[in-house]
């Protein structure tokens, strides 16, 4: 497992940038930077500090949860910026590709 890749996904998942999850975690931004670029590896009382400022705990961290493309993680970034309305709308829209490419 790419620790770093891994904080790097579940940030992205939700919604946080690199700033948010630094200061939640209280760690610099190049830290973390370091982190998801593989360049270094957090100790696990580090680890344990970013995975409560991400909202979830160890196990789930290391749990066998599948990685998502960055694609569909830029997906969920941009949808969590829409009004209700316009989900439902990209929703449908979702649905009707699914529909005509089967």
């Amino acid at each position: 497992m790419n620790i770093g890749k891994r904080i790097k996904n579940i940030r992205l998942s939700k919604g946080m940038n690199a700033s948010q999850l630094a200061n939640k975690a209280f760690i610099s931004q190049s830290y973390l930077s370091d982190i998801e670029a593989g360049r270094t590896a957090p100790s696990l009382d580090k680890l344990f500090t970013i995975c409560e400022a991400l909202d979830i705990s160890l196990s789930e961290f290391f749990g066998d949860v599948p990685e998502l493309p960055v694609d569909i993680i830029r997906l969920v970034e941009n949808a969590r910026q829409l009004e209700d309305e316009e989900i439902k709308l990209l929703s449908n829209f979702i649905e009707l590709i699914v529909k005509r490419s089967k």
